[in-house]
Formats: C-alpha cells, sequence, structure tokens
C-alpha cells in the first residue's frame, strides 16, 4: 500500500530503494474523525503527516481586532466565537506539517479533518536522521519546500491584487484545479467548505462571499449546491481575476 502513494509523490519520486525503505519503515497509520482536531497554533512539532485519505484544513487565529463584549437580556457577557484565517487545505496524496518540524520549532497553525481522514505520521526526530543519512531525501525535501514557497507566492499575488470578486474567482479556480473533477456539467468542485470558511480564504465577510457567489451565478460561470460548485464558464473566472 505504501510503494503506490509514493511513487505518485513528487517528495518520494527520485528517492533510492534504501531511503524509500527507511522512510516506509517509519510510517505510522493514523486516522481522524470529522472535526478532530490533529495539532494546535503553539503545540510542539514532533511530526509530519501524509494525508490519504480525506480532507485536513490548516487554520490560525486571526489578527483582526475582536468585536466588544455584548451582554444578554439578564446582562451575562456574550463571548463572541474565536476568529480564524483559514490558510489552506491539504488533499489525499499531500504532506504537511514539515516546516515545524524541520526547524524544531512550533506549530504556527492549526490542522482539523473536514472529513473522516486516514493519514501516515513520520516521526519528526527520525524524519531528521532520515534526512541526515540519506541525501536524496534531503534534496526532495528542499524541492518540495521550493515548490512551495512558489505557490504560496501566486496564492499571494492572486488574493492580494485582486478585489474580493476576482479573489473569489481565484480561490474557485485554485480548488477546482487541485480538487476538482470534469464532469457533463462543467468543472464539479466538491469544496467541502462553509461559506464563513469560504470567506475566511478569499478575506471577506460572509455575507459578501455570498453576494459574489450568487452574481457569478446570475452571470452563469457557476452554479451552486450546499458545498458543492460547478464551474461553467472558467474562461470568465480566469478574466475576472485579471
Amino acid at each position: 500500500m505504501h510503494d503506490d502513494l509514493l511513487a505518485s509523490l513528487p517528495l518520494f519520486q527520485n528517492l533510492g530503494p534504501e531511503t524509500r525503505a527507511g522512510l516506509e519503515a517509519l510510517m505510522v497509520p493514523r486516522r481522524l474523525h470529522r472535526g478532530e482536531v490533529l495539532f494546535s497554533v503553539g503545540d510542539e512539532a514532533d511530526a509530519m503527516f501524509i494525508l490519504v485519505e480525506g480532507k485536513v484544513k490548516l487554520t490560525m487565529p486571526s489578527r483582526q481586532p475582536q468585536p466588544a463584549l455584548t451582554t444578554t437580556k439578564r446582562g451575562r457577557p456574550m463571548i463572541p466565537p474565536a476568529r480564524e484565517s483559514l490558510l489552506g487545505l491539504i488533499g489525499p496524496g499531500e504532506f504537511f506539517g514539515e516546516l515545524s518540524v524541520l526547524d524544531e520549532g512550533h506549530r504556527a497553525t492549526t490542522a482539523t479533518a473536514m472529513l473522516e481522514c486516514r493519514l501516515w505520521c513520520l516521526p519528526g526526530a527520525q524524519v531528521r536522521e532520515l534526512m541526515a543519512r540519506h541525501h536524496d531525501f534531503t534534496i526532495a525535501m528542499v524541492h518540495q519546500l521550493a515548490h512551495r514557497i512558489r505557490m504560496a507566492n501566486e496564492v499571494t499575488s492572486g488574493l492580494v491584487l485582486s478585489d474580493v470578486p476576482g479573489r473569489l474567482a481565484y480561490v474557485l479556480l485554485s480548488l477546482a484545479d487541485r480538487f476538482g473533477t470534469v464532469g457533463e456539467r462543467g468543472i464539479e468542485l466538491h469544496h467541502d467548505l462553509t461559506q464563513s470558511e469560504l470567506a475566511q480564504m478569499v478575506g471577506a465577510s460572509r455575507e459578501t462571499v455570498n453576494k459574489v457567489l450568487t452574481d457569478f451565478v446570475v452571470r452563469r460561470w457557476i452554479t451552486t449546491s450546499g458545498r458543492t460548485v460547478v464551474i461553467k464558464d472558467p474562461a470568465r473566472l480566469r478574466a475576472r481575476v485579471q
């Protein structure tokens, strides 16, 4: 079971037989239930993970100011829900949690299962030891981290340089590229996000995102149903990003 997934991952495609065998020996299977937190911001980093099945979201506390406390009719304080920013989604075949493992720091994000998940855990100390002994693994990690930085720069450009409709169009196209499937109706994207989570990715309010989605539907660029979006006219969305 390990061989099939490892062979498909860019991180491990150029590893020698000895390195791959050492890596497989480290893997510990884990399962997460929907809504279960794998690690939180500030936790000590003791492992990196490869997602086999399901979807995981990475979040961190928002730096936006919290609303002032209000009270109920009985005078009791109403504590507002904690705000957070959704930084990204992890899908099957992707790894995560490696940065804190490599610098032996603390977690910078919180990882939460969005669906029932199966994953492999690679203990941090053994990962670092494997990198010290097998330079092909070290080079593969560096290449993958460089790819992550390049992708992060693209995401930053796509979100910072656009208005809300442009940012939403960018996010939908990016998610469709990773998780979408082409069908008779268009590109079907089962994103599993609430509108609030989608708004966190876009950096706007839920109400604003709802209005923009409605506008996209009226223009017949997309259709929506629950947590599924069908992209009917990706060219129009790409033009809106630009």
